[in-house]
Parts: structure tokens; C-alpha cells; sequence
């Protein structure tokens, strides 16, 4: 018991850690509700993104919510990630690099039946988030000097629980839960006199949204048996349309900068304007095959209908999104193996697709990925059994044809950690 409090309080302290590192400076982020993070376990990512057609009796996959009808062990899965980026501007050649750490989700999944064949989760992940910030100087006719700061920030995040249940074949499933984020936008102008007897006031436009709703997703999974050991999995999910209240305060303000302070010179604002954010559907499919336990292979495409996104009635520039996702895994030897180099998974993948955002051309988006399951021994006559599972993303958003383009390397952790609750006891 020590040891499991002393392991919580480690992943509190890496969690707090992380929220107080964000670093990253993503000019597409500006757009929609911010750069989507990726959305997968740590798993997942390694091979390629599959998720709409994965289960097994220790991962909690909550692409796709007909998974949880496999778990066997109650499962606590902690994730973290470092997302490093580089953007490059091609004119006037200009390059920037950053690195941010991220909690990637919390869960904790929960077999329901003594059948194993009904389950739950219980979660909380981050969606998007949005962080930049540029300067950009000119010279306007007639005018002084204009130097202008764009900045933003913000988030979004969901808690959800939800359950599967089915038989050997074929199991269905469904999450329900809360969405809710912030973003801010500030645009700063100063003027930067070039003769004397000219001054003006620096500038400051403010926009602050607050948003949430409920929101619900379902998938389904069919599992056909070819023989004893190799199965032929399907599945999908997806989720519907549906508008998040919002509240927005807008402030325009004129100051003056200082040695005694900033100063107000000026302010107009509106507050708690009431709208709606409309927010896409999206689905997902895909089918996995699973030569026993020794290797899996699959294929995904998912996509999100961007086109509907309505912020307060207003269009952005944004798209439809979509990926093919396509990956595998091996494992040398589960049971025999000789080292522990044979008990350990190997996984592979590649995605391919068209990101949401859409400033002038399409915005095209690739990644291709790496992971390992790494088993921790359990103690003897212990029904516990932990996995270290490791993921490294690279790859790229945009090409010569966009303005910005944006190469990626995402570093994921994750701690998969199992138990058998609720044994009954045999002897008093």
C-alpha cells in the first residue's frame, strides 16, 4: 500500500509539473478551438493511431467505448507527453522551436461482470489547446512606425465516464461526459513615432470566451473467431453534431506605458455575451487482425466535419478533417521467452491526412510513429500486472505551399496499471 500511495503522489507531483510548463507557440492555434492533441492512448499512437477496432483485457481505449467489454483487471492508466515543435516561415525565412509537456489523460477502467463481458471507464483528458504568440512591424503611409503583438491562450478539456457490454462476438458501448474550455485573443498595436510632435496611444483588443456542454459518443466492435487463436476484429464510433453554451467578454482600451506603471486611458467593453460554439461530428472505423498473441495488424480512417464549426454564428477557417491510420504489433514470446526483451511489444505505424485548419491552401498532415509495451514483473502471488507503453511521433503539418510549416516530435509515457478487486474469499 505504500508503495501504490508513494507511486500516486510521484504522478501528482510529475501532473503539476507539467501544468506549469507550457512553453509552445503554434500560429494555428488561432484557429477553431486550438490544435487538436492527439486524442489516442499512449498505446494507440504506437501504431499509427488504430483504435476503432482494439481491445484487450488491460487497455482502456476510449476511442471506442464497445472496448471496455473486454476488461478483466480494473485498470488505472496515467499518460503524459512532450510535444516539441519547430516552425519554419519561408518568406521571410524565419525558423522557431519549442517544447511542451502535457498531461495526455487520467482513467481508470473497471470490469463490471464475473462473464467479463461488461465494463466501464472513468476519465479525464485534454482536447486542444491554444498558445501563440507574433509580432509583426510595418510602415503605413501617411503614418508612423506600427508594431502589432497577436497573442492567445487556452484550452479545451472533457471528464466522461462510460461502459460496454456485449458477448464474445460482438460488443457496443458508449461514453457521456462534460466539455468545457477558455480561449483568449489579444491583439496589442503600439505606434512607434518616427519625427517629433507625434505621439498615440498604444491599443489593446481583448476577447475572452468561456465554453461547455454535455456531449455523448457510441462504437461498436464484432469479433470473428477463425480459429483458436486468430481473430478478425471490426469496429467504429463516432459522435453528433451538438452546440456548448458560451459566454464571451470583449474590452477595447487605449493606455499609456510608464516608468510609474501602465495606465488606462480609455475602455470599452462588452461582457457575458451569451452564444453558442457548434461543435463537428465525427466518426471513426477500422479492422484489425490478430495472428494469436504473437502479432496485429489493422488499418483506421477517421474524420471530423469541421464545416459545421459555428463560433457565435461566425465561420473560421477550417475544414473537414480526415486520417488513414495504418499500423501493428509484435510480441516474441509472451510466456517462454528467454530475456525480457521477449515478453516486451513492439509496435510500428503511419497516419496520413488533411489537418482541420485552412488559411489559403489545405493543410496537409503526417506522422509516422514507434512504441514498446514494457512489462513490469509482477510480485509473487500478486494479481497485479503493470505496463510501461512508450511512444515516439514525429512528423509534419504543412508543406512549401503554406505560409507556416510545422514539424513535430511527440515523446509519450504512459503507466497502465492492473489489479483484481473484489475477490471473494474462499477461507475464513
Amino acid at each position: 500500500m505504500y508503495k501504490k500511495i508513494k507511486l500516486l503522489g510521484i504522478l501528482t507531483w510529475l501532473a503539476a509539473g507539467v501544468l506549469h510548463a507550457q512553453t509552445d507557440n503554434s500560429p494555428y492555434s488561432r484557429y477553431g478551438l486550438g490544435d487538436e492533441l492527439s486524442g489516442k492512448n499512449i498505446m494507440s499512437r504506437g501504431v499509427g493511431g488504430l483504435s476503432a477496432a482494439y481491445a484487450d483485457i488491460l487497455t482502456v481505449n476510449f476511442s471506442n467505448p464497445a472496448s471496455y467489454s473486454r476488461l478483466k483487471r480494473a485498470t488505472f492508466d496515467f499518460g503524459v507527453e512532450l510535444d516539441a515543435r519547430t516552425l519554419r516561415v519561408i518568406d521571410p525565412p524565419q525558423k522557431y522551436s519549442s517544447a511542451t509537456p502535457t498531461i495526455s489523460y487520467i482513467q481508470l477502467g473497471l470490469p463490471l461482470s464475473k462473464t467479463r463481458n461488461w465494463g466501464m471507464n472513468i476519465g479525464l483528458k485534454p482536447l486542444t489547446r491554444v498558445s501563440y504568440k507574433l509580432e509583426r512591424n510595418e510602415r503605413l503611409d501617411g503614418v508612423d512606425s506600427l508594431q502589432s503583438v497577436f497573442e492567445g491562450n487556452g484550452g479545451s478539456y472533457e471528464v466522461y465516464t462510460g461502459t460496454g457490454f456485449g458477448t464474445k462476438n460482438i460488443a457496443i458501448g458508449f461514453n457521456v461526459g462534460y466539455r468545457f474550455g477558455t480561449k483568449s485573443y489579444d491583439s496589442k498595436r503600439i505606434f512607434i513615432p518616427d519625427s517629433v510632435g507625434t505621439f498615440y496611444y498604444p491599443s489593446l483588443y481583448n476577447t475572452r470566451t468561456s465554453y461547455g456542454g454535455l456531449f455523448g459518443n457510441a462504437g461498436i466492435q464484432y469479433t470473428a473467431l477463425l480459429n483458436k487463436k486468430n481473430i478478425l476484429r471490426i469496429g467504429a464510433y463516432g459522435s453528433l453534431k451538438r452546440e456548448l453554451n458560451a459566454t464571451r467578454d470583449e474590452t477595447i482600451q487605449t493606455y499609456s506605458d510608464e516608468d510609474t506603471g501602465v495606465h488606462r486611458i480609455d475602455l470599452v467593453s462588452q461582457t457575458s455575451m451569451s452564444g453558442k460554439i457548434v461543435y463537428p461530428a465525427s466518426y471513426g472505423m477500422g479492422i484489425i487482425y490478430h495472428k494469436g498473441e504473437k502479432w496485429m495488424i489493422g488499418v483506421d480512417f477517421t474524420q471530423t466535419q469541421w464545416n459545421e464549426y459555428r463560433y457565435f454564428n461566425e465561420v473560421d477557417s477550417v475544414q473537414d478533417a480526415w486520417k488513414v491510420h495504418i499500423g501493428g504489433q509484435v510480441l516474441p514470446n509472451l510466456v517462454n521467452a528467454k530475456s525480457y526483451w521477449g515478453r516486451v511489444t513492439y509496435r510500428a505505424g503511419f497516419s496520413y491526412g488533411q489537418d482541420y485548419v485552412k488559411v489559403q491552401n489545405d493543410l496537409p498532415i503526417w506522422t509516422g510513429s514507434v512504441g514498446l509495451g514494457l512489462p513490469m514483473r509482477p510480485p509473487s502471488f500478486s494479481n497485479q500486472y503493470s505496463v510501461i507503453n512508450l511512444s515516439l511521433e514525429f512528423g509534419q503539418r504543412g508543406n512549401n505551399l503554406n505560409v507556416i510549416r510545422e514539424s513535430f516530435f511527440r515523446l509519450s509515457l504512459g503507466f497502465t496499471l492492473s489489479d483484481i478487486w473484489f475477490i471473494k474469499r474462499k477461507y475464513d
